[in-house]
């Protein structure tokens, strides 16, 4: 029977039992942890939400679940092996523990075949990280501790010690039980989190109030960070700027990035992201800007928003929240754009390439390896002559809307053009990465959408020799991902030589895509992962070719 009491319960844990279960369910729960990482690292990169989580946990490509499977396994197994050959030399009780060797030998070999494997987006240690990782330990500890002190009451209960060298065995269900134990460990934090959100939002808030700054807010669904660090640089000509760092473009984001704005600040320019509706208001309703600038709309994040016009409707929340007497700008070459700036009423812009109606428009556009050449005009009069190191025809597009932002405010064409020709390119978009083997290597890693691609395969063009792309395919695009890819697919056949297939995901797609387009099967090649990618380009790869690096799935992709 179980016990009654707590002198009936502390005769049960015997000697020094309960000390033995304590240091038993910290060792396991730093294993676990440490075991875990991957998990954490997922839900990070899924914004802390919960659904997407989960999403990626059930997914057949995550191999993750029957891995730790396979680790408990074979820790049950090899537990209940050395418990019962330890048994007649050491006695039952003491044959009990043996099996913890096994388990903890596993635990480690899996912790340190995991951790050879780098992550595509590391780790971020954060404050909230380092709060959720401690509350996970606790959990891990707890439902340790828990887990032996029932298999002892239930042993108690039945009065069976038969069994007493095996009972410990049912430790080695914990690995599977982490990812969910995580998810547990999230939803215990996330009040306290929603309160530390909310201070932070309020005085961020009360301080953007405050400020004598003009506030510029960007959003859009393609060209966010490369319009707002253009904007940034021409600004800086004249004005002291601060602007949200890399993409940074959520309400912590943006309260980091105001932690830094001071009195001598002119402008300050905040990028805003979004996934759900009602997200671009939040931010809106933080920052208020004096101006409000889209760069263009696709199908990016239709997996969230389910729908193009809900995209829509997002992006536009910024242009009904922007302030009585504020200025919007649209992209002219987004036909998304275009459609927005028709519903706005208030003072607006058109800006970009093509367009009567554009106050600045780009002309005589002459692109090669070395950059890009064009003549800026402003309001139809007055036009200057640029020179940038950005690659492709669309990046002048951006530059378009960024200059007009620019005009607006104040500077004069000379300022602009000499701004835009200190523009650097932007880390992992169309940047040409130096190399001592006499390669053109592009990278265009970041979060490729379907506009991207077809301006990725403009600048492939420019260069001579044979042409080799390296793609995961595009994500994040719901119920038009599939034909997205095959598109991708049929597209890259007509201007990249051989093309190297990353992961699972997207292949079946785009290999179908390829070989539509006209490619060759022998043409293409399958990888698992960015890093035999990487292997098999170095055997393909010679002097004088061109590689681009299209797209990188994140983490929760496989």
């Amino acid at each position: 029977m179980f016990p009654t009491d707590a002198s009936t319960f502390s005769q049960f844990l015997s000697n020094n039992q309960f000390i033995i279960y304590a240091v038993i369910a910290a060792l396991n729960g730093v294993l676990l942890f440490f075991s875990s990482v991957k998990f954490l690292l997922v839900l990070q990169q899924c914004g802390y939400h919960g659904k997407r989580y989960f999403k990626w946990l059930g997914s057949s490509e995550t191999p993750y679940r029957s891995r730790l499977m396979l680790l408990s396994l074979l820790g049950f197994l090899f537990f209940c092996v050395l418990n019962m050959c330890f048994t007649s030399l050491l006695g039952r009780d003491i044959a009990s523990y043996v099996g913890f060797v096994a388990y903890i030998l596993f635990m480690v070999l899996y912790i340190n075949t995991e951790s050879a494997v780098n992550a595509k987006v590391p780790l971020k240690k954060t404050k909230r990280l380092v709060r959720l990782s401690a509350t996970f330990i606790l959990f891990l500890c707890a439902f340790t501790f828990g887990l032996l002190i029932l298999i002892d009451l239930i042993s108690f209960a039945i009065g069976e010690r038969v069994v007493a060298i095996l009972r410990y065995a049912i430790i080695c269900i914990m690995p599977i039980l982490s990812p969910y134990i995580l998810f547990l460990a999230y939803c215990t934090n996330e009040p306290f989190e929603w309160a530390i959100r909310t201070h932070y939002y309020n005085v961020t808030k009360d301080k953007l109030a405050r400020a004598d700054v003009l506030k510029v807010a960007i959003t859009g669904s393609y060209a966010k960070t490369s319009v707002k660090e253009m904007l940034k640089t021409i600004l800086s000509q004249k004005y002291r700027v601060l602007a949200t760092p890399e993409s940074y473009n959520t309400p912590m984001g943006i309260s980091l990035a105001v932690k830094n704005l001071d009195s001598t600040h002119d402008v300050f320019i905040a990028e805003f992201g979004a996934r759900y509706k009602g997200d671009i208001r939040y931010l809106s309703k933080l920052v208020n800007p004096d101006i409000a600038v889209l760069t263009g709309i696709n199908l990016q994040h239709l997996e969230t928003f389910k729908s193009i016009e809900n995209i829509k409707d997002t992006k536009y929340e910024l242009f009904e929240e922007l302030k009585s007497g504020g200025k919007a700008f649209f992209n002219s070459d987004s036909e998304g754009a275009n459609e927005l700036f028709g519903r706005f009423n208030g003072e607006k812009y058109l800006a970009g390439i093509d367009g009567k109606e554009n106050i600045v428009r780009a002309s005589d556009i002459f692109t090669d390896a070395r950059g890009t050449k064009f003549v800026l005009t402003f309001e139809g009069e007055k036009s200057v002559t640029c020179s940038s190191v950005l690659l492709g025809r669309h990046s002048i597009s951006n530059v378009c809307l960024a200059a007009a932002v620019a005009y607006k405010i104040g500077m004069t064409p000379e300022e602009i053009a000499l701004g835009i020709n200190r523009i650097s390119s932007v880390g992992h978009r169309l940047e040409l990465v130096p190399n001592n083997k006499d390669i053109v290597i592009i990278d265009d890693s970041y979060n490729s959408n379907t506009d991207g691609i077809k301006a990725a395969m403009e600048v492939l063009d420019i260069f001579s020799g044979k042409k080799i792309v390296v793609t995961p395919g595009l994500v994040e695009l719901g119920k038009e991902e599939n034909v997205a890819n095959f598109n991708f697919g049929k597209l890259l056949a007509g201007h990249a030589d051989k093309v190297i297939i990353i992961g699972n995901h997207n292949a079946e797609t785009l290999i179908n895509g390829l070989i539509e387009g006209g490619m060759d099967k022998s043409d293409i090649s399958f990888a698992k992962n960015l890093k035999k990618g990487n292997e098999m380009l170095n055997e393909t790869v010679e002097k004088g070719d061109v590689v681009l690096f299209e797209n990188d799935l994140p983490d929760n992709y496989s």
